[in-house]
């Protein structure tokens, strides 16, 4: 899932209208945030071990739940952000291949393989969720312009269809290693 869990923050903002949008966005991508650093740091998280894993999932949706919770001094607010770093690995099963826990088992669907599966599944929570915030969220009037919508779908939309040869790339750290479904946590040499 790429631009959906964008749709699914949106949606999120609409069911609790004064919840802050940055913290739902930040639940929502805050898995492939932690992707990006540890590959930027050049550590091996294959299969999203250390990023998309179960016990990541909790610690991350604990500690963005309480940092919400903190900042805007609302127990509900705090409940959807951590539940919305839980529904960020939910639909990434059905996107992509994830590790339960670091040297476990990897499952998944691996939408990603068919481009226009994944488009399926990401464009109704694309719209859904523009359609909410636009209906019922107190967002600025451009987010709910008919030309964001149909950029968000068509970023999708290129998405799913260029390079699909290299949909599923291994972090370079791990493919250095030979580690892609290991997923030990090490630097690269």
């Amino acid at each position: 899932m790429i631009l959906g869990h964008l749709g699914i923050a949106l949606g999120a903002r609409a069911v609790k209208r004064d919840a802050p949008l940055g913290w739902l966005i930040a639940a929502s991508f805050a898995p492939d945030v932690m992707d990006l650093a540890f590959a930027s740091a050049g550590f091996c998280n294959a299969a999203g071990a250390y990023s998309h894993s179960l016990p990541a999932i909790g610690v991350t949706a604990l500690v963005l739940g309480v940092g919400a919770a903190w900042r805007t001094r609302s127990g509900k607010t705090a409940l959807l952000v951590a539940g919305l770093v839980v529904v960020h690995l939910l639909v990434d099963y059905l996107t992509g291949l994830k590790a339960l826990w670091p040297g476990g088992p990897v499952v998944g669907l691996d939408l990603y393989r068919w481009g226009w599966a994944d488009f399926a599944l990401e464009a109704p929570c694309i719209v859904g969720g523009w359609w909410a915030a636009r209906r019922w969220g107190d967002l600025p009037r451009w987010v709910g312009g008919r030309l964001v919508l149909v950029t968000l779908l068509g970023v999708q939309l290129v998405a799913d269809t260029v390079h699909k040869e290299d949909r599923i790339k291994r972090p370079m750290a791990c493919a250095k290693e030979g580690l892609f479904h290991k997923a030990p946590l090490q630097p690269a040499r």
